[in-house]
């Protein structure tokens, strides 16, 4: 595989993964009235890449590589659609109480989002079915891929960074900047975890240059190593002084201003604390 094929593969990753949040982001930023056909369109979409993935990974030839990939990404923003229009997040819509225990704010906080993560799990497993023993796993290893790094940036907005991006959050979901938490040091669990992923980024590159000359092959590891390239970017914008809603301007632009309209906040221990008011304007 030449420089030329994994640029191209790199360039390919960066437009989609920028494309597909760009898209996600504008949607979310609509008129709740939009939603439900938003998200109709998006379930066809899904349901048309959850095939694409299925028939992919019978497949090993570069195209099938991109299409799994492809597909895979999709059906990850038809969930993330979900849970950012407010339909499928948790049982509990409260803001995090004022002076509760650490065990007590991880119970909440994972009541406000375990429908999700459980949906988000029950696909994964349904895609692992599906393509069991199929000889192109790209869709899969990258659906798992996202699933981890979204997991990861999580529990570091839950331990807490520099930067929560709270103020980004829908106003129907405001409630969940309450259980980020804002800190000026770096935690051991962001060091870790991003240690963690550089690692696997520097092992899946590696692979890309010195390894199998199986051509299909080495196009699949350039484009899983370059969205998890793009995961460790994202987890370092949470600790450093820089705004990364700029990658997104036009599309934000709609939520900055619902969230500064319908969002107030105030901070104890380092946490935002979403107060009772937001939620009569944070309807479902």
């Amino acid at each position: 595989m030449n420089s030329i094929d994994i640029l191209v593969a790199a360039a390919y990753t960066l437009f989609v993964w920028w494309f597909c949040t760009g898209v996600i982001f504008y949607l979310d930023g609509l008129h709740k009235r939009t939603y439900w056909m938003s998200l109709g369109a998006a379930t066809f979409v899904a349901l048309c890449a959850i095939i694409g993935v299925i028939a992919s990974s019978r497949i090993e030839t570069v195209p099938s590589t991109y299409v799994a990939f492809t597909c895979a990404i999709l059906i990850w923003g038809w969930q993330e659609m979900f849970f950012l229009m407010g339909v499928l997040a948790g049982p509990s819509k409260a803001p995090l109480p004022e002076g509760v225990s650490e065990a007590t704010r991880f119970k909440l906080a994972a009541r406000a989002v375990i429908h999700h993560e459980l949906a988000l799990l029950g696909v994964g497993i349904l895609l692992l079915l599906l393509t069991w023993r199929s000889p192109n796993q790209v869709g899969g290893a990258t659906y798992l891929l996202l699933w981890l790094m979204r997991l990861s940036a999580k529990l570091n907005l839950f331990v807490g960074v520099r930067n929560t991006y709270a103020h980004l959050l829908p106003a129907h979901i405001a409630y969940l900047g309450s259980f980020f938490r804002q800190r000026k040091t770096v935690s051991l669990f962001f060091v870790l975890s991003t240690a963690f992923a550089a690692c696997l980024t520097t092992a899946l590159w590696l692979f890309v240059i010195y390894g199998t000359s199986q051509f299909f092959s080495q196009t699949g590891a350039t484009l899983i190593a370059s969205l998890l390239t793009l995961a460790v970017i994202e987890h370092f914008f949470l600790v450093l002084p820089i705004p990364m809603e700029r990658l997104w301007g036009a599309a934000l632009a709609r939520r900055r201003g619902d969230g500064q309209t319908h969002r107030s906040s105030s901070m104890k221990d380092g946490a935002p604390i979403i107060t009772s008011a937001d939620l009569s304007s944070a309807s479902d």
